[in-house]
């Protein structure tokens, strides 16, 4: 059966320095030297923008042969310091190379936007579009449809910077500028989105929006080159949306558009990132570096992942500033099988990717109180207290004693036991509250409705007539087994209480008509809603594992039909002995 999982490496002791391993961050770790006169001297790792500008972890600071881990963004950097880091080395090598160019802020009514052969174009991502779950940057916009974005906006809120890196989801609004005729030619493009052209007065609330203006000087090594052999706006994280030359404006850039010495590029993107990219120069890397161990006694790492419902899906790191709120450092990203640890903090989150996290030990340790994630490793000083253990076995002991007794139905003893864990300490109310269900029992409230619906209508009686027409001949085996399987497959879309609760009407109506007992079709009907493991959304537990696993839909597939089918087999079996027809 293990064959049939995706392969990840077995950890038998999950230490931090093995999870680091797996997650392959000993591969991407190099060092950055602060040196002499370097404009980061002096500065915190919070004013240096170090971090989210070059889209690296820092991993820890090497001072006078001393380490410290899991720096806070308060840490002042001196010079000598040695930044132990994790990210694309490649990119900051290049960076290094394109040292010199000059930065200047602006406004495009500044610049000025010709009004003759350009348009604005107002784009909607539609549902369904290629460009959904991709970013602008990955999908090659400018080099594809030779229209530059401004501004993107989603659900009202418009943003001009870092846009490159967002990650595009249905509905969402770009505002672009281009030539005419390109700006026509997107109305061609079906499937991709919605397009409203217009002309350059549509974007007169964002001519006076910020842009920076990059001097390319004589000797810079991207003169000569064109915009997409630079990589100006990979290694500088910005959208290139025009630019002058010989006192002319230009606003319909092209990828192979050869860059000349004097050029000025008109870009988005924010100013401090940039202003500490291009400070890169004071700085000197070394490839070659020994990984040391990421714990400590006052630092731990773990691993978590994100939870249904997660205040954080959907969201980048930078957006919740997630350093800053939690005290607490991604190391890497576990997702779809593969690790990420490059430009983390611009990665929207999913349910059930895998979180590699470094921190001081007291903020691990409110981990296990954090609705946002659920630990996936065991943080030390997170033991469960067991001297409330008697209370908890108590209130499962008074439930099941109520309802055998007859003396209270489930329900109500149910909420006898709640009560009793609550009141003896076993779970805070704060506990108890997150503890519940909300989805399942809406879920259920919506279904109820639909339930007596098909009784009322008589839609529970025709399945059941149909059921008993191809099935009841057969027997009442058969009868059951038609169904546990319309359960079961229910159950995969649908949490297994409303499964249940669609289908009780349609039990009760067969074992009217066929004359049998309604007892074991309704038992069968109950076991085989718990039989959901075809598909990774069936039950929030297959969800969560998912991600951190680095399991696909298929995976679920292979491995849940054949266990379905056994547990099906055998529910069809052992029922009727135990509740006969």
């Amino acid at each position: 059966g293990r064959r049939l999982l995706p392969t990840r490496e077995e950890i038998k002791d999950e230490k931090g320095d093995e999870l680091a391993r797996l997650y392959g961050l000993e591969e991407d770790l190099f060092s950055i030297r602060i040196l002499d006169g370097s404009p980061f001297r002096d500065k915190t790792l919070a004013e240096t923008h170090l971090g989210g500008a070059l889209g690296i972890q820092i991993v820890a600071v090497l001072r006078d042969g001393k380490r410290q881990l899991a720096p806070s963004a308060s840490t002042r950097l001196r010079v000598g310091d040695e930044l132990l880091v994790g990210g694309d080395q490649e990119r900051i090598k290049e960076l290094l190379e394109v040292q010199g160019i000059d930065i200047e802020a602006s406004t495009a009514r500044q610049l000025g936007v010709p009004s003759r052969g350009v348009s604005a174009v107002r784009i909607k991502i539609t549902k369904g579009s290629k460009l959904a779950g991709s970013t602008l940057r990955d999908f090659d916009f400018r080099g594809r449809f030779g229209v530059s974005v401004m501004a993107a906006e989603r659900n009202g809120d418009r943003r001009t910077q870092t846009i490159g890196d967002l990650e595009l989801r249905a509905g969402d609004i770009l505002w672009g500028i281009g030539a005419s005729e390109k700006v026509a030619a997107l109305k061609d493009e079906e499937g991709l989105f919605a397009v409203e052209v217009s002309g350059v007065e549509a974007l007169e609330d964002l001519i006076d929006e910020p842009l920076l203006v990059l001097r390319l000087p004589e000797g810079s090594p991207i003169v000569n080159k064109t915009v997409a052999e630079s990589k100006v706006s990979q290694l500088m994280g910005v959208m290139v949306i025009g630019i002058l030359r010989d006192d002319s404006v230009s606003w319909t850039i092209a990828p192979d558009e050869r860059l000349q010495a004097g050029d000025e590029l008109f870009v988005t993107g924010e100013e401090a990132k940039l202003q500490t990219l291009l400070k890169i120069g004071s700085v000197e890397l070394e490839s070659q570096v020994s990984a040391p161990s990421l714990e400590s006694e006052e630092v731990g790492v773990v691993e978590a992942t994100i939870a249904p419902r997660s205040r954080l899906e959907g969201r980048t790191l930078a957006e919740v500033n997630f350093r800053e709120r939690k005290g607490l450092q991604v190391l890497a990203v576990w997702r779809d099988g593969v690790p990420l640890r490059e430009r983390l903090a611009e990665l929207a989150l999913r349910v059930g990717d895998g979180l590699l996290l470094q921190g001081k030990r007291g903020k691990l340790s409110l981990l296990p109180k954090d609705e946002d994630l659920v630990l996936l490793t065991q943080v030390e000083g997170s033991e469960p207290n067991l001297k409330k253990a008697p209370f908890a076995i108590g209130g499962l002991v008074l439930m099941i004693g109520l309802v055998i007794s007859g003396y209270q139905p489930i329900q109500v003893a149910a909420f006898a036991a709640a009560t009793f864990v609550v009141l003896t300490g076993a779970l805070t109310m704060k506990e108890a509250y997150r503890a519940i269900e909300w989805r399942a029992i809406f879920l259920v409230a919506a279904v109820l409705p639909v339930g007596a619906a098909m009784e009322s209508s008589g839609a529970a009686t025709l399945i059941a007539e149909n059921v008993s027409t191809y099935a009841g001949d057969l027997g009442p085996y058969a009868v059951l087994a038609s169904l546990v399987i319309l359960s079961s497959l229910l159950s995969q879309g649908l949490d297994g209480a409303p499964a249940v609760v669609l289908l009780t009407p349609v039990v009760l109506s067969t074992a009217k008509g066929l004359e049998i007992s309604p007892y074991p079709l309704m038992m069968g009907v109950a076991l085989a809603a718990s039989a959901a493991f075809m598909t990774p959304f069936s039950h929030k537990a297959n969800l969560l594992v998912m991600g951190a696993g680095g399991y696909r839909s298929w995976d679920y597939v292979k491995v849940g039909t054949p266990l379905t089918i056994v547990i099906l087999a055998a529910i069809i079996g052992l029922v009727p002995v135990f509740f006969p027809f």
